[in-house]
């Protein structure tokens, strides 16, 4: 007869602390969900927007920067699960709505999750222009839509709709570029077709060549309908967002195929309502510079001359002004900051037009997520 302990008995202990630990959770995450409701009501009286996306950055921040290996959660894992938190009580101070550029299970949407929570109610729509009428509609809170990518470069329709639109830059995203093979079934062999967005064909074209030489690489409107595809019909893949997977019930055959391993995206959220200062913040804006020698230096140099530090600088063409170009530029520092108010005032003296779209934390990527993680973007969101 064996001697050994029962194994339940061993765990119990153990097993009933959890429980009594989970139960103290619930209980300080339901508090700290009622404190979130009181202090939206008072925003909600003050007009001041519920969504802080800088105060939410500052709360990681905090509590991740003095964990130490050894202690249980690493720094990541705590940043997960407050992260999820924060959204929750977000969402129980009103419900969010975000618009993107859908349709469900793209890039966008994946971009979305990331931001916002599943909490969040998503509205998806067909074009970039749309986005942005539904946000300005206030049929939705947030539009997010994308701006830059690190090897396609800038999104220049985002540009071009940036110079009509009265929302504001609340946040700017950082996120790595993820791409999948997908279909109904696991066997590469059977594939004829490869269907997907241009620029996510275009993005894995060495891994393409290589492993799947002879297969029709057939573009669709968006990853969306390269899934579509690929569900009516077996020997059809689609490459794109490991989210697609989930939304349209597909397997992933391969993984981790864009040509480029180090490849991101940035995004913008926009809101109707002006960020509040963190105190690390920068500021987009466009302006015109006039059409002569020298024009683009004189309106630079008060940034220079007032200490203001440029991070970016893009041309676009004008479209009501052929052959001429609007500038877009992000420099630190809050528009509400009085240096940089200087700086501004001095600019507008020495441009045609000009037009601040808001200001934002700069987006940074403390913890190394998971390369599958749902919250992955790439520049091509349908």
């Amino acid at each position: 007869m064996s001697n050994a302990p029962d194994p339940s008995a061993v765990l119990a202990p153990l097993r009933l602390e959890i429980d009594h630990l989970d139960e103290k959770i619930l209980e300080l995450v339901q508090k700290r969900a009622s404190a979130a409701i009181e202090l939206g009501k008072l925003k909600k009286k003050s007009s001041l927007p519920i969504m802080d996306l800088g105060r939410e950055r500052n709360v990681l921040t905090r509590l991740t920067k003095n964990i130490t290996p050894g202690q249980g959660l690493g720094p990541e894992a705590v940043a997960a699960v407050f992260t999820e938190i924060i959204k929750a009580c977000r969402d129980a101070q009103a419900p969010t709505k975000v618009t993107f550029l859908g349709p469900a299970g793209t890039f966008s949407h994946a971009a979305a999750l990331e931001q916002f929570g599943r909490l969040a109610h998503f509205i998806p729509e067909d074009d970039l222009a749309q986005v942005f009428k539904t946000a300005e509609a206030g049929e939705a809170d947030f539009a997010l839509v994308p701006f830059e990518n690190t090897t396609e470069g800038i999104v220049g329709q985002t540009l071009d709709l940036l110079t009509q639109t009265s929302l504001k830059v609340q946040a700017m995203l950082n996120l790595k570029v993820n791409l999948s093979l997908m279909s109904t079934h696991g066997d590469i062999s059977r594939l004829k077709v490869i269907s997907s967005h241009p620029q996510a064909l275009a993005q894995c074209r060495n891994w393409l060549a290589l492993n799947m030489p002879g297969v029709e690489l057939r573009p669709t409107v968006s990853t969306a309908a390269g899934a579509t595809l690929a569900i009516k019909d077996d020997s059809f893949a689609v490459i794109g967002h490991p989210a697609l997977a989930t939304f349209y019930r597909l397997n992933v055959m391969s993984g981790n195929l864009e040509d480029y391993q180090h490849n991101q995206t940035c995004f913008l959220v926009l809101s109707r309502d002006d960020s509040q200062i963190t105190g690390r913040d920068r500021s987009l804006l466009w302006f015109a510079a006039p059409h002569n020698s020298g024009s683009l230096y004189k309106c630079l140099q008060p940034l220079a001359e007032a200490g203001v530090n440029l991070t970016r600088l893009h041309s676009r063409p004008d479209p009501g002004s052929p052959w001429e170009y609007l500038f877009f530029l992000e420099l630190e520092g809050h528009f509400k900051e009085e240096n940089v108010i200087q700086a501004i005032s001095a600019l507008k003296n020495e441009t045609a037009k000009c037009c601040v779209l808001g200001s934002y934390a700069p987006p940074d990527e403390p913890f190394q997520k998971d390369p599958n993680h749902l919250g992955k973007s790439a520049i091509f969101n349908n």
